[in-house]
């Protein structure tokens, strides 16, 4: 009898070393694919937040955009502000201007919708890289907004103008 329980003790070890193992990659699994929708979540949200502020912002100051407190705090791990563009776009989606040189009048006119792009993301898995891979490329995320004030705000009643919103 004494070798029999031996027996059913070893094999209920080796039984929970199989679950546990099992069940311990399954949730780590979950953890893993949780950051990665979280992470395309906030990816999403700096497009968001970069086309409404060059909505409202002067033209000049889409190029300090990907760079405000508020575009890298909500963005994940990986983000450089050099994989986020801002895009002033016509009436048929043609690029007017992308924040480089001075803009002329009637470019400045032109502009009906504002895109915010972000390229090149790769998402850097951290809890099972060795069965998963190191990294994953993301596709591209963009916001198309159309265009508001563009940094020109109309005088109040009593004639003041209003402050515009901090987009340095």
């Amino acid at each position: 009898m004494m070798g029999k329980s031996r027996y059913v003790k070893g094999l209920s070890i080796i039984e929970f070393t199989i679950v546990s193992t099992v069940l311990l990659l399954l949730l780590f699994g979950i953890l893993e694919l949780s950051r990665f929708v979280f992470s395309l979540q906030m990816l999403n949200e700096v497009t968001r937040k970069a086309a409404r502020l060059a909505a409202v912002c002067e033209v000049e100051q889409g190029s300090v955009i990907p760079s405000l407190s508020s575009i890298t705090s909500v963005a994940p791990d990986g983000y450089k502000e050099n994989m986020l563009k801002i895009d002033y776009l016509d009436q048929q989606g043609n690029v007017i201007y992308s924040g480089t040189g001075a803009i002329t009048n009637d470019e400045f006119l032109d502009i009906k919708f504002i895109r915010a792009k972000i390229e090149g993301f790769n998402f850097g898995f951290s809890l099972l890289p060795s069965l998963l891979t190191d990294s994953v490329s993301i596709p591209s995320f963009e916001t198309i907004l159309p265009a508001e004030s563009l940094g020109i705000y109309r005088p109040e009643s009593d004639g003041s103008v209003p402050s515009s919103p901090n987009c340095k």
